[in-house]
């Protein structure tokens, strides 16, 4: 039972009763007067206080009890509040965990989602690829679009794959990216297989990466069926372990697997359009290989008021050549002759091996004139380098019959046909000369070559 302060009369009330019952009780002491006020003996007094005490004293045990009763029950109602306080706070934290979670979990999605979508693109953009050149360029700017955040360089392999050269880098550190390595240099071109280390321990196995500068190095090969097309290099001033995280290293990797084989399949068009366009011995284009070329030149120099100079070139007497010295040394002599045609050209030149020991110069942009002037140069200069080379067993010479469009001719057959007929003039002229068309006589001799 509960106690408080209306209890207090009660006490009095007790003691009296107390009192007043231990003097009834002690009737010797009997002398009540009824015309007085009545006064119990004093000798009651102490055995009531004493009984009255006891009473206190229980009442006082029993207040303490209902005050500890009364503290435990504060306690575990603060330990109650304090726990679902907690439980709620915990809550919170939880709840926020779980939306910072979903936010990060949403926001590496999204980022995967564009990494993807940027890896489709760039799938797209290489299969429009028309050349080895073309595949390069758009392998770099892709990688850029990918990596951006880091310092990366991309190395490809030349033509022959004995040196692979920077094609493209960025970041902070990108003058620091080597700009050409070789096989022997490089560990990920001799293995096959991915490098990641730290140059922090300086035992990094690639010389070219171990840098104190840089703390942290990834390389990536970029082959397809042991062909090693290029590099790419990542590195960062961060000893951060690892550079890369797992899904960001399978995405990186799933990239140089993509990449390598679209330069795979470029590499293996090229192989069968040299194959089908360019002649075998002396990697000239060939006539096949030659197409449409002559045809596009004439149209262009039409609508950009230019000439197109082509020249009909002979190796003067190599069927004697042949016959004398064999086939492997006229080969070695149509070698030698290509060499030179190609060195002392320009790059929008056009030189094809034409059939046997002839060939063919489309020069763009180039008058009458200034073609006959270069081909003399040029035979000169095939004379003299065949008679100082080893790969001649004498001093070669070439005829040679110019013929321009559109001043000339305009259709493309008929260009030919009058150069053809230019370096058939300089063989009964008596051959190791240039000879441009000129209307009258060449009409003559056309009209003698059909005879013939």
């Amino acid at each position: 039972m509960k106690k408080n302060r209306d209890d207090l009369p009660l006490i009095l009330g007790l003691f009296s009763v107390l009192f007043i019952g231990i003097y009834v009780v002690d009737g010797s002491q009997l002398w009540i007067k009824m015309s007085e006020l009545v006064f119990a003996p004093l000798s009651a007094l102490p055995l009531a206080l004493g009984l009255t005490g006891l009473v206190l004293l229980w009442y006082v045990v029993e207040l303490w009890k209902d005050s500890q009763a009364a503290h435990e029950e504060l306690n575990d109602a603060l330990a109650k509040m304090q726990n679902e306080v907690e439980e709620r706070r915990l809550a919170e934290e939880h709840a926020h965990i779980l939306t910072a979670t979903k936010n990060e979990i949403i926001e590496s999605e999204l980022q995967r989602t564009k990494r993807l979508e940027q890896i489709r693109s760039m799938g797209d953009f290489l299969a429009g690829a028309s050349s080895l050149k073309e595949l390069r360029q758009i392998a770099v700017r892709s990688l850029n679009t990918i990596l951006p955040e880091y310092t990366v360089g991309v190395l490809f392999a030349d033509r022959e794959f004995k040196r692979w050269k920077l094609i493209g880098a960025w970041g902070e550190h990108k003058e620091s990216v080597h700009t050409e390595i070789d096989i022997e240099s490089c560990w990920v071109l001799r293995q096959g297989q991915a490098y990641k280390d730290r140059s922090s321990t300086q035992m990094m196995m690639c010389d070219q990466a171990n840098l104190t500068t840089i703390k942290s190095v990834a390389c990536y090969p970029i082959f397809c069926r042991d062909m090693q097309f290029g590099v790419l290099h990542i590195r960062s001033d961060k000893p951060q372990e690892p550079l890369l995280s797992t899904d960001d290293e399978k995405l990186i990797i799933g990239v140089c697997n993509t990449l390598g084989l679209h330069f795979y399949n470029a590499q293996l068009r090229a192989e069968l359009s040299m194959a089908s366009n360019r002649d075998a011995l002396t990697g000239l284009l060939n006539r096949r290989g030659l197409g449409n070329t002559l045809k596009r030149e004439i149209r262009s120099a039409v609508a950009q008021k230019y000439e197109v100079a082509v020249a009909m070139i002979d190796i003067d007497h190599f069927k004697q050549y042949n016959d004398t010295y064999g086939h492997p040394e006229g080969d070695k002599a149509l070698r030698l002759v290509a060499e030179v045609l190609t060195e002392n050209t320009r790059a929008r030149d056009v030189v094809v091996r034409y059939g046997g020991e002839e060939f063919m110069l489309i020069l763009p942009n180039t008058t009458k004139a200034e073609a006959e002037s270069k081909l003399n140069t040029l035979i000169k200069t095939v004379e003299s380098e065949s008679k100082n080379s080893p790969q001649c067993q004498r001093a070669i010479t070439l005829s040679v019959g110019v013929a321009c469009a559109p001043r000339d001719q305009r259709s493309e057959e008929a260009l030919v046909r009058l150069a053809d007929v230019a370096l058939y003039s300089a063989k009964k002229l008596g051959r190791n000369r240039v000879v441009t068309h000129k209307s009258e006589p060449q009409d003559k001799i056309i009209r003698s070559r059909a005879r013939t």
